[in-house]
């Protein structure tokens, strides 16, 4: 699922510091200032949940809903402050609704079967998240209001609507332009104009300055995380270093492989 910072572009169906060297200088000499080093870079921490719970208003939740013709989509949904999840769903557009872990969503008519994933804590600023958490009521109810649906494409000159992804960077990062998400740069500047939700996950987990997927994945090895999000991960980072070792670039769109992946591995838990 394609997150689209600029108005009435197509989205794709189906989609978290630095230090400095200063070595010790000699009576009488300049100070010399050596590059960052990346194993220097600190690991901070990772906050992740396996359900809803109290004290984690404005965490990101994954989901896998199978829509009726058995089509399998990774969806996004951000957590209110009692526990429920504000989500842009297909039949019903933006809504909140009861969190669910395992079950079922009636919504236009049709049934779609929802699993939940993980969350992760969006923002490693705790003024950040605290100014997300006290907005988090306006925001959300905004884009209800104004009955907002949902569409995994977006056309000129058609009614404004919102992927599940384009939905929670609104949330995450308001604009003055309603029309658009006021994405962070380094966010624009590793993932582009048009990123997915699979960049949004590097994002909240601080990978996504990191410069290739081996390099994601020595940091994934390092951080504590949930299985299912781990799996997840190493299969994300698994095919976009298939996708940097190959001398030429993939001509087709991918399928996603996670997903088949992770459906099995739930069905065995």
């Amino acid at each position: 699922m394609q997150i689209l910072s600029k108005p009435l572009i197509a989205s794709a169906f189906l989609l978290a510091c630095f230090s400095t060297n200063l070595h010790a200088s000699l009576p009488g000499q300049a100070r010399a200032v050596g590059k960052p080093s990346p194993q220097a870079k600190p690991i901070l921490p990772v906050n992740t949940a396996s359900t809803a719970a109290p004290g984690q208003a404005g965490y990101v939740h994954y989901f896998v809903i199978t829509h009726p013709d058995g089509t399998l989509e990774d969806h996004v949904g951000i957590e209110m402050e009692d526990q429920r999840i504000a989500w842009s769903f297909p039949g019903s557009g933006v809504t909140v609704v009861d969190f669910i872990k395992n079950g079922t969503v009636e919504s236009g008519g049709k049934i779609y079967k929802v699993e939940h994933l993980h969350a992760i804590r969006p923002l490693r600023s705790d003024r950040e998240m605290q100014t997300l958490r006290n907005d988090l009521p306006q925001r959300v109810a905004i884009w209800i209001d104004n009955e907002t649906p949902y569409c995994a494409l977006r056309r000129p000159n058609e009614r404004f609507c919102l992927s599940c992804g384009d939905f929670v960077v609104r949330i995450l990062f308001p604009s003055t332009n309603p029309l658009s998400a006021g994405l962070p740069q380094d966010f624009i500047r590793t993932a582009g104009q048009t990123p997915t939700t699979d960049d949004l996950l590097l994002y909240m987990l601080g990978m996504h300055a990191l410069p290739d997927a081996k390099s994601r994945l020595g940091r994934l090895a390092k951080l504590d995380v949930p299985e299912t999000l781990r799996r997840d991960l190493q299969d994300l980072l698994q095919v976009q270093l298939a996708d940097e070792s190959a001398a030429k670039p993939s001509t087709f769109t991918r399928q996603n492989p996670r997903i088949a992946i992770r459906k099995t591995q739930i069905r065995r838990l």
